[in-house]
């Protein structure tokens, strides 16, 4: 098994989530996360962390933002799906043997059909065009993933869980990454970065620093759906846009 596939293996079956499922009783600070997905009983039912979406390997944006949401009626991975199966939906979620998601921005459904526009996936797509200044292949011009992987509503349970998770898996997500500029969304992802790596909080939107190995751009935006101004444009001095858009240029795109 690849370095690659095992990560993400091992994000996706993680013992954290198994024990909080197996050992109702036990206090944990992934407890309240896990047990937001109120009517599963079992590991079989329960959909699994998201370790990432995109080619995380090669993408040169990478997305980081607090947890992912929730929507029991997608069609998305739990603990009977195999191996395979599980790297395909991850790696190839915007493509892949199924269409996962649809123009970068809709989900496949339990029933076959697609959901609406996802307003976090449509954001994201939006800002790569704003950093790229072209038209964008989702899952190849960036990857997602997020501080915490275990999914719920409106950030219910990353509080508890943040810690936990950042400790166990964040270094190696972004050791993997290839991508050149991280933008994280929001304030628990930017807290969460800033304490990691020990960045002031009163500092620089766009911070150069080397992370797993790699000399990388971290810059800072709202997350997309904060009541305010989200853009680079709107929220990035000129200076600070056109050095992402330059550092960009330099990565070799898939």
């Amino acid at each position: 098994m690849s370095e690659l596939s095992e990560l993400l293996q091992k994000i996706a079956h993680c013992p954290h989530v198994k024990t909080c499922i197996q050992d109702k009783q036990r206090e944990h600070p992934c407890r309240t996360i896990v047990g937001s997905q109120e009517n599963v009983s079992n590991l079989d039912e329960y959909q699994l962390p998201e370790p990432w979406n995109g080619r995380i390997e090669s993408a040169p944006i990478l997305f980081l933002s607090s947890n992912p949401s929730i929507n029991e009626d997608e069609e998305f991975p739990t603990w009977t799906w195999s191996e395979d199966d599980i790297n395909d939906f991850f790696n190839n979620r915007f493509g892949g043997r199924k269409e996962w998601i649809k123009d970068g921005k809709k989900t496949l459904q339990k029933d076959g059909s697609h959901s609406g526009s996802v307003n976090f996936l449509a954001a994201v797509q939006k800002r790569a065009r704003e950093l790229l200044e072209r038209d964008v292949k989702p899952g190849i011009d960036y990857a997602i993933t997020e501080i915490v992987h275990c999914k719920s509503r409106e950030e219910s349970g990353v509080k508890e869980a943040q810690n936990t998770c950042v400790d166990t898996y964040l270094e190696e997500v972004l050791k993997i990454a290839s991508a050149r500029v991280v933008v994280v969304l929001g304030e628990k992802a930017k807290q969460a970065i800033q304490d990691k790596f020990r960045i002031p909080q009163n500092g620089s939107l766009v911070e150069s620093m080397t992370i797993g190995g790699k000399e990388r751009l971290i810059t800072f935006l709202p997350h997309p759906a904060a009541w305010v101004k989200r853009t680079f444009k709107n929220v990035l001095k000129p200076d600070d846009l056109q050095k992402l858009r330059e550092f960009l240029k330099k990565a070799k795109t898939p």
